[in-house]
Parts: structure tokens; C-alpha cells; sequence
């Protein structure tokens, strides 16, 4: 039976030979193109590890993606990439143009034209913000994409950088979401790191918070009022320490913002990504309510099929959470943040 729960965060699983054929000449000839090399690995970290079995599993196509949807129950999934995660990475401004428009391209034929149930967040080219505004105003118009993908981490200036306003003023306009998605762990720190758990442990929410901090302080916020942004894939243990430590520097006058610290969270245009067993999710919700929360199940990276409603059990049964701050979780506040 159909739930109105909704997936906020879910990952497609390119097939890289059918994405190929997406691409506009000349590289999409077999012979100009090495599948190996279509972008920039994700990071320098060497991560071999035990995987549970079937997560990640190449195979994850549309029919499966929709008896996952069958098997949970839940109305619809938003579509994030897996291999652009590695996107900021990019340094070809006119590559990252060429890709972003093959992977819009090549979700609407797959995956969009499939079923309604399927909801997708574009790639925009970062790396060239005017044709980033016209890729986002043509994915979302023409496409029928719900926003866009920004990679929290690898792109070479900060988020919150004023040549990436225009970006955001057009995702105001169009009254599209656009999602942060954590998923790259360089320049973070984690250099020494020789064991990769606590570099992913990590490595997802401190860029989502540095993303959060750069737009309050460079007032990303005040200058778009009407903006909505997810902060994807880090959970939400991040929120109470970033807002801790700026209303402390609030206080001290150095940072000078249009509102209080505590407003940016909780005005409607903060969203985030969460999962059913973090500890922090009750108190984030006391600390600033339950709107901004959005279920999201990251299939099929962490999530193989046989498990596929583990985590939203686990919202369902707890005991720290109303029942009706669960339906805004597992299904509103998505709604409301894609505008499905």
C-alpha cells in the first residue's frame, strides 16, 4: 500500500556505456571517450572496505529503483547523482557544461519519462555559472527537474561566493530547491587519516556546516529571501554546533547579519537530509522544529533492497518523536521543499 512518504535523497546508479550516448559530439564517439575517465575521481583517499551486501549494487536500475518504491510503500523518490559526486572536482569549464547537460538528458530519457514516481536534481555546471543559470532554467522548464545538485565540497571557490549568486537567484525565481550533497572528503583535513570510517564519518557534515556558515555570513540568505536549500547526506548532529558557535560570534559583533542566527533555520528555507537512527534528530527538532527535517533513504548506497524499510521503521518506533512531527519528516516536508 501507498504511503504519502517521500524519499528526499535517493541515488541513481549510472550506467556509464548508456550515459556516453548522451553526450554531444565529439564526445560521444566510442573512440573520443574513455568511460574511465569521464570525471575526476572523487578523492585522493584510498577507501577499500567491506561493504554490506547489496548496497551499492551497479545493477540499481528504474524497475528497481520502482520495487523499492513498491516494496517501502513510499509515493515518490528525488533522484540525486552517484558518479558526479566527484563534479566540483572538475577544472574543464567546458567539460563540466557537456557533462551537466548529458546527465540531465540522460535522466529525463531513463528515469523521468519512466514513471511519475521518479523526481530528479540537476546537474549545473558550477564551474561556469552563466551556463549553470541557463542549465538550471532548461532542466526545470523543460526537463521537468524539481532543482538542482550543488557537490558540497571541490569546487574552488566557497558556496557562498558572489559569482555564484546569480545561480541562486534563478533557482529563486524558477522557485526550485537546490540540494548540497556531501559525498567528497579532500582538503578537509583528513589527510592523515590512514582507516576511511571517521573520514566519511566527517567528511559528510563538516562541508554541509561550512556551506550553512558561508551563506549566513556572506548573506546568501538575506539577499535571496524566498531561496530554499537542502543540506544533504551529513545529518543533522552539525546544526546545534554551527549554531551554537555563530550566535556566540553574533554576540562578540563580528558577525553581522540581517536577522537572528536562529532565524536562518527556522524561516522555511533551510531543509535537511536525515536518517531514522541518529540520536540528534529529536533534539534538532526541539532546537528548531520539525519542518526543515526530511527523511532520506540513500538508496541504494548504504541501503540494499532487502532492508529497504529499516529506516523508516525506525522513525515510525521511536519514542522522542510525535506522531505527527513523523508524517512531517517522512513525507511534508519534501513535499514542500521540492514542490511535489
Amino acid at each position: 500500500m501507498m504511503s504519502r512518504y517521500v524519499d528526499a535523497d535517493g541515488h541513481i546508479m549510472e550506467n556509464t556505456n548508456d550515459f556516453i550516448g548522451y553526450l554531444e559530439e565529439p564526445w560521444r564517439s566510442a573512440d573520443t571517450v574513455t568511460e574511465r575517465r569521464l570525471l575526476p575521481t572523487l578523492d585522493e583517499f584510498h577507501t577499500p572496505r567491506i561493504r554490506k551486501k547489496g548496497t551499492f549494487d551497479a545493477k540499481v536500475g528504474p524497475d528497481q529503483w520502482l520495487q523499492y518504491l513498491d516494496k517501502t510503500g513510499l509515493e515518490s523518490t528525488v533522484l540525486y547523482t552517484t558518479a558526479a559526486l566527484a563534479y566540483g572536482h572538475v577544472v574543464n569549464p567546458e567539460w563540466a557544461v557537456v557533462y551537466a547537460r548529458a546527465w540531465n538528458n540522460y535522466v529525463h530519457e531513463t528515469y523521468l519519462k519512466k514513471s511519475p514516481r521518479f523526481k530528479a536534481m540537476a546537474l549545473i555546471p558550477m564551474q561556469d555559472p552563466p551556463s549553470a543559470v541557463v542549465e538550471l532554467r532548461r532542466a526545470v522548464k523543460e526537463l521537468g527537474m524539481v532543482g538542482a545538485y550543488i557537490p558540497s565540497n571541490g569546487l574552488k571557490k566557497h558556496l557562498s561566493a558572489k559569482e555564484f549568486w546569480p545561480i541562486y537567484e534563478e533557482a529563486q525565481k524558477l522557485d526550485c530547491a537546490v540540494g548540497i550533497h556531501g559525498g567528497s572528503y579532500s582538503d578537509l583535513g583528513f589527510n592523515s587519516f590512514t582507516k576511511f570510517p571517521g573520514t566519511r564519518a566527517l567528511g559528510m557534515p563538516f562541508p554541509l556546516a561550512i556551506a550553512m556558515t558561508g551563506m549566513i555570513q556572506d548573506g546568501v540568505w538575506d539577499a535571496f529571501p524566498k531561496l530554499r536549500v537542502g543540506f544533504m547526506e551529513g545529518g543533522t548532529g552539525w546544526i546545534a554546533m554551527i549554531l551554537d558557535r555563530l550566535e556566540r560570534e553574533h554576540e562578540y559583533g563580528e558577525l553581522r547579519c540581517q536577522r537572528p542566527v536562529r532565524d536562518y533555520f527556522t524561516s522555511g528555507n533551510f531543509y535537511v537530509g536525515c536518517e531514522g537512527n541518529e540520536t540528534a534528530l529529536s533534539y534538532v527538532v526541539n532546537l528548531i522544529g520539525p519542518e526543515p527535517c526530511m527523511f532520506a533513504s540513500d538508496f541504494p548506497h548504504e541501503i540494499p533492497m532487502e532492508e529497504a524499510r529499516h529506516e523508516i521503521d525506525e522513525i515510525e518506533q521511536r519514542k522522542d518523536i510525535s506522531e505527527e512531527h513523523k508524517k512531517l519528516i517522512l513525507g511534508e516536508n519534501a513535499k514542500r521543499f521540492y514542490k511535489i
